[in-house]
């Protein structure tokens, strides 16, 4: 049964551990000058990676069909000269009874289950037939699979229903910005109405591509041939093969504002939208990228308080002293990642 996680061996550093984890990735190594031989291995749980060396004196062959496995390790933790934590291992063992939930980090059952219920009340907003058909074909048949993908393998977004949260996330900020639009930003001359049905079928499916581009943790690879096109592309791909199957007729100009839209979605700031939909999709999706990476460095760095440096970020994040809590309404049930 595992006890300790990778996000707290610092409080166990050179001691002698006996430990679970899954095991990403194992190979044969040599040293670089005397050529020594050894074992790198790649160990996994719920709170990261960290990385281990079975020296030659411990070799075991059998030990390289562990990849793939929950496996049990006897071990010290150490830093190596790059100041980073790193298991020094004597030997290791595969695991048979283990729950997989200590391994990979992921939405619940009842966390999915509410996302996806979030997933299907947005989509029932989109009344223009076409697009209703449209995402209720998409969602159905990629539902499972969005639910257990990553939005990306490092950070923020490396867990398994991510890329849901992801989806759901953006929709409801660029839901907010087009009704907030619509009601407060008021001329008297300017009468031309949102299309909102647009804007909710974009966000809804500007992200579907990349349930073919990452595989779910704890394999979590990107998929090779998928990798050549860019995520808007991949995102195409999947809604025209569900467009042939449609009974209701989609006009090439409506596909053509729904494909801008996508490829709006991922455009740097340079980038000068066609149309306010785009726009605000794109100030949707890069505003939730931002808020989650801060989220992410901040909680890496809680334990820490005032101005902390993340060299990652090249930047500096604040972090309170004093936790100041309190808003609009009833916050939801965080989800750790």
């Amino acid at each position: 049964m595992k006890k300790i996680y990778i996000s707290h061996l610092s409080e166990h550093l050179e001691e002698e551990l006996e430990e679970e984890f899954y095991l990403k990735e194992i190979a044969l190594s040599y040293t670089e000058g005397n050529g020594i031989p050894y074992l790198f291995l790649k160990l996994q749980d719920k709170t990261g990676v960290i990385y281990g060396r079975i020296w030659e004196n411990n070799i075991d062959e059998r030990y390289l069909h562990f990849k793939g496995k929950v496996i049990k390790i006897w071990g010290e933790v150490l830093k190596n000269y790059k100041n980073q934590l790193e298991f020094t291992i004597q030997k290791i063992s595969p695991v048979t009874e283990y729950s997989l939930s200590s391994f990979i980090d992921g939405l619940n059952e009842l966390e999915k289950e509410h996302y996806l219920n979030l997933l299907d009340k947005q989509s029932s907003l989109v009344s223009h037939a076409p697009f209703r058909e449209l995402l209720n074909l998409v969602l159905k048949g990629q539902k499972n699979r969005l639910a257990e993908t990553p939005a990306g393998l490092t950070c923020s977004g490396a867990y398994n229903g991510a890329l849901l949260v992801q989806t759901v996330s953006v929709t409801s900020i660029a839901i907010q910005i087009i009704r907030s639009q619509k009601m407060y930003a008021y001329h008297p001359d300017l009468k031309i109405p949102y299309q909102e049905d647009l804007l909710i079928t974009g966000s809804l499916l500007f992200g579907i591509g990349i349930t073919n581009l990452y595989t779910p943790f704890p394999e979590a690879e990107k998929v090779s041939e998928y990798a050549l096109l860019p995520k808007d592309i991949l995102s195409i791909q999947i809604i025209e093969s569900y467009i042939k199957e449609m009974k209701h007729h989609i006009s090439t100009e409506d596909k053509n504002l729904l494909y801008n839209v996508i490829q709006t979605a991922y455009k740097k700031e340079r980038w000068k939208a066609m149309n306010r939909e785009a726009l605000i999709l794109n100030l949707a999706y890069t505003s939730y990228l931002q808020i989650s990476s801060m989220e992410f460095y901040m909680t890496e760095n809680q334990q820490k308080s005032g101005a902390v440096y993340v060299s990652k970020l090249n930047n500096y994040l604040y972090l309170s002293k004093t936790k100041l809590q309190g808003g609009i309404g009833n916050a939801p049930t965080s989800i750790h990642k």
